[in-house]
């Protein structure tokens, strides 16, 4: 629908659509809204959620700076406290691999929480509900958010998490797993964006690592971007997808949120936080949302 009728659409709509048809790596400017040539997304993007912008500041790029410079003083405490024996390098290994798991199994359910409870309003936490919501309008902008721009938030929630291991943790075990689990947590934005991106815009490595599943790849995401929007959360591995999805883990949850506070799963009520902003760029209304073929209910039990 965003390709088609193209003249109908605005100007902003039709250069997002242009610049999103082109490899990334080939940095070829645009024409903005203003009708100069730019290579600045927000300069011919309006974000749908009101001061959002796709740069990376000086200020983000601090924030993740400074959180990759703990976990990796974190990681260097962790191997000088290690004894190098046979035993101690596959422990280390084990704990390596869980921490990385449990990055996946902790990004979903922070997606799962972002996508389905809460508003704007809602403190600490409402600039990324909006977000998330607008990621779901319209996904292909996270490909043209740089790095800093895209993780500095993840990176300043982990970093007390980071300097209290620093602190208080000598356990050389739980520090490699900390140190993997927060850097993983920390990229997983930046590798949800991947999963949205061509190939042609990623690295040749990034592609291989998709293909191997050792990152989740375009194919397991897209799983997720279809209303209304109840499973494949995970955004890491997406290794914890299959199991979560099958056993109802999620639908479990919200049935537990609604016991506790009456609160319905946007997954249930299909609820558009951005659907009048995204129609006032002039882009369809999405139609009924459904679960499966048959229409959403109340805990995912259907009609």
């Amino acid at each position: 629908d965003i390709l088609e009728g193209r003249s109908s659409r605005p100007r902003a709509v039709v250069g997002l659509t242009r610049l999103c048809a082109q490899s990334a790596t080939e940095k070829r400017p645009v024409t903005g809204v203003d009708g100069r040539e730019t290579m600045k997304a927000t300069d011919y993007y309006k974000p749908l959620v009101e001061g959002d912008i796709l740069e990376s500041s000086p200020e983000q790029v601090t924030v993740v700076a400074g959180a990759f410079f703990l976990l990796a003083a974190l990681c260097t405490k962790g191997v000088y406290l290690l004894g190098v024996n046979d035993g101690s390098i596959l422990l280390a290994a084990v704990a390596a691999l869980v921490g990385y798991e449990f990055a996946d199994f902790g990004s979903g359910v922070y997606h799962w929480s972002m996508d389905n409870y809460g508003s704007s309003k809602t403190p600490v936490f409402g600039t990324q509900i909006e977000a998330f919501q607008g990621h779901h309008e319209l996904p292909w902008t996270i490909t043209y958010r740089q790095v800093c721009n895209n993780i500095y938030k993840i990176c300043q929630a982990t970093t007390p998490f980071c300097v209290a291991a620093l602190a208080l943790i000598n356990n050389p075990y739980v520090l490699i797993w900390m140190t993997t689990a927060l850097a993983f947590i920390n990229m997983s934005q930046e590798l949800h964006k991947w999963s949205h991106s061509s190939p042609a815009q990623c690295h040749p490595a990034i592609n291989q690592l998709q293909d191997l599943g050792i990152i989740v790849s375009r194919k397991e995401h897209l799983l997720h971007h279809r209303a209304p929007f109840e499973g494949n959360y995970c955004i890491v591995s997406g290794h914890c997808n299959p199991f979560l999805d099958k056993v109802g883990f999620f639908r479990w949850m919200e049935e537990r949120v609604h016991d506790i506070n009456g609160a319905e799963a946007r997954c249930w009520t299909n609820e558009r936080l951005l659907g009048d902003t995204i129609e006032s760029l002039g882009i369809k209304k999405t139609t009924t949302l459904t679960r499966g073929t048959k229409t959403a209910t109340r805990g995912g039990a259907s009609e």
